[in-house]
């Protein structure tokens, strides 16, 4: 198993990078060692230019000249992807934020590298706690994932008590997780959206109908506005995903393809 792990913040010893580091030896425990990091604070990356050029053939990646096309071939090739980013002024890090923007290169993946085998580590800290920062800043991670069928899983700590380093059962948590990975297998493809055109395998049936009702697109805002009972907010999310499982399972397990 290949793990990329992205710290963000400018102190490469704090709460997000000790989690992280714990969340390493787990992995290590259980034989997952083929770990890369990078600290996005020392790397050159600039904004999303919003030019659409990686969406143009041959998808070789951004059109910009830095640090990401260091890191792209590395995410391309990891099953596992830590975000290990502190909240800053009720959102992620300028530094974790910057490098999502820079992921539209990955919506042009091929079957083999693509967004639905992975899974999303989210482990972040907070001096405040309020449901408009922190939650919402999660929420969005929960429908990226949704949309794109990757497993998402969250670490996330409190620090007015003090360093996490004084917080042994929250260290452990980290390290509990990364040894949860001991099983671990790239998973196979074969659920497939029933929106024409958009050609999204996913790993279940489950994971068909959480993209379908995370996705924001044209087509399948119109298959939501056709097939669901309300229009997805925050607060149906879990509802919405089980009338579209519904939906999907009476569709025969959604259009299947083989896995490639």
């Amino acid at each position: 198993m290949k793990v990329l792990v992205l710290k963000a913040s400018p102190n490469k010893a704090g709460n997000t990078a000790t989690m992280a580091d714990r969340f390493v030896e787990g992995l290590n425990v259980v034989g997952h060692a083929e770990v890369t990091t990078f600290h996005l604070n020392d790397l050159n990356l600039r904004p999303c230019q919003g030019c659409n050029g990686c969406f143009q053939p041959p998808y070789t990646g951004c059109v910009l000249d830095d640090d990401f096309n260091t890191v792209y071939p590395v995410f391309r090739d990891a099953d596992v992807i830590v975000f290990a980013a502190p909240i800053y002024w009720w959102h992620l890090c300028a530094q974790m934020k910057t490098f999502i923007d820079r992921m539209h290169p990955m919506l042009t993946f091929d079957r083999s590298h693509c967004l639905p085998t992975k899974d999303l580590v989210l482990i972040t800290a907070y001096l405040a706690e309020d449901p408009y920062g922190v939650e919402l800043a999660i929420r969005m991670l929960e429908s990226i994932t949704g949309w794109a069928g990757m497993g998402f899983h969250i670490v996330r700590f409190h620090s007015e008590a003090g360093p996490v380093q004084q917080d042994e059962a929250k260290l452990a948590e980290a390290r509990d997780l990364g040894r949860s990975f001991a099983d671990w297998r790239r998973p196979e493809l074969s659920a497939g959206c029933p929106v024409d055109g958009c050609g999204f395998l996913f790993r279940s049936v489950e994971h068909a109908a959480k993209h379908l009702v995370m996705a924001a697109g044209g087509e399948h805002l119109r298959w939501k506005a056709d097939n669901l009972s309300g229009i997805h907010t925050l607060q149906n999310t879990d509802k919405l995903t089980a009338e579209t499982l519904r939906i999907l399972e009476r569709m025969n397990g959604v259009r299947q393809e083989p896995s490639r």
